[in-house]
């Protein structure tokens, strides 16, 4: 789906004609520019508009169909008796920034961030670290209080769903929190006072784009050349790693040797599309940059979202849960099943490393059930499942 075609879906339109006639542009048939900024519109959430002399914000609130209240939550600055005469502001348009259906791929996310911050003022955004391939890591912070989690999906290419759930997750507790509402039976007001919430939504962007079919064409060659060293693993759909052939979730400073004996001994020695660890520990810069920001943050509880299976990882290598009773109420609340990772991969993860470094809690969350990479179509599904575990690890203890 090309971003016109995802812009026309989200304005209720079929066709470019069908869009200009209905808003009085110039009927071209074509996506020029007049067109294109209307279209981008829709793409992000919101227009621009600049108050006219005696207008008021229920004027403009009324004229598209927002309120008042959805005004001044996504706009920063406004003078305290509302925006002056020539201000421009934002103000938001009636469909969600995160669809069901958004064709997602790494550019995507600033598009997210564009429309979130036009509907929350509050959200603070910036990028966490630029990977071989020239993409960024976006962290997101949102929330004063004095627990602190940190979410983190996406850290392997093919399970990319992950991070786009992520991002649905996120932008209903925007919507509960501008609303002054309920985040799952719970105040958003008071979850978000009582936690500052920290995301790092997708943490492998050079491999998402590749397994979503966005990556240039001498990333595609290079990899290729890698895969053939696992010609068992499916290309590019199984590809799990980074750009430069490294699996991102065994690279991480805890029993990483251990790691790279076990794969290893299953003739995984080279980068490749799954399974190598990395020369050294963090030696990729999405590993590093995650492991700096966890180091300033220091959060109470961090959670990695991963696919598929349908379980929860809460206990550390000794089997001690730091927080069972959490733990118990995301399993109870989701139909997920606590467990334990597999011996072969219970070394050299995000989480592992988490939880040796803190002694925290920390749970990795196999969202689904299927194939990876599973399919969009069952993103409502796992929305239903994550959205009570988003919330409890808000809401914590």
């Amino acid at each position: 789906m090309r971003w016109t075609d995802f812009a026309l879906d989200k304005a209720g339109a079929k066709t470019i004609a069908e869009f200009q006639s209905h808003y009085g542009l110039p009927e071209t048939g074509e996506a020029d520019l007049i067109t294109s900024r209307a279209l981008w519109d829709y793409l992000v959430g919101y227009r621009c508009h600049r108050m006219a002399p005696r207008e008021t914000l229920y004027q403009v609130a009324q004229a598209y169909g927002t309120t008042i209240q959805a005004i001044w939550a996504g706009n920063c600055g406004l003078p305290p008796g509302g925006p002056v005469p020539g201000q421009l502001i934002r103000v938001p348009i009636d469909c969600p920034v995160v669809p069901w259906n958004a064709p997602f791929e790494s550019a995507m996310e600033e598009v997210f961030l564009e429309g979130l911050h036009a509907r929350c003022r509050w959200i603070s955004s910036a990028p966490l670290a630029t990977t071989a391939g020239g993409r960024r890591l976006w962290v997101i912070r949102l929330g004063t209080g004095g627990r602190r989690v940190l979410l983190t999906a996406g850290h392997h290419g093919n399970e990319w769903i992950t991070s786009l759930l992520l991002w649905r997750l996120l932008e209903d507790y925007v919507t509960a929190l501008r609303e002054e509402g309920q985040f799952y039976g719970m105040p958003a007001r008071s979850l978000f006072r009582r936690t500052t919430l920290c995301l790092v939504p997708l943490v492998n962007p050079d491999g998402a784009d590749l397994v979503l079919g966005r990556a240039s064409a001498a990333e595609v060659a290079r990899a290729r050349v890698l895969a053939a060293s696992q010609p068992q693993v499916p290309f590019p759909r199984g590809w799990k790693a980074n750009g430069a052939g490294v699996d991102l979730n065994l690279n991480y400073p805890a029993r990483w040797e251990q790691a790279r004996e076990i794969k290893a001994a299953a003739g995984v020695t080279a980068p490749g599309p799954r399974d190598y660890p990395g020369a050294e520990p963090l030696d990729q810069p999405e590993t590093r940059a995650l492991y700096d920001l966890t180091r300033r943050f220091a959060p109470h509880t961090v959670a990695a979202w991963h696919a598929q299976g349908g379980e929860i990882y809460a206990a550390d290598p000794e089997g001690m849960v730091p927080d069972s009773a959490l733990a118990e109420r995301l399993a109870a609340a989701s139909g997920y099943h606590l467990t334990s990772p597999p011996p072969e991969s219970a070394n050299g993860g995000y989480r592992d490393w988490f939880m040796a470094e803190y002694r925290r809690p920390g749970f990795t969350i196999e969202a689904g059930r299927g194939e990876n990479p599973l399919p969009q179509r069952d993103l409502p599904a796992l929305y239903e499942e994550n959205l009570p575990i988003f919330a409890q690890l808000l809401a914590g203890g």
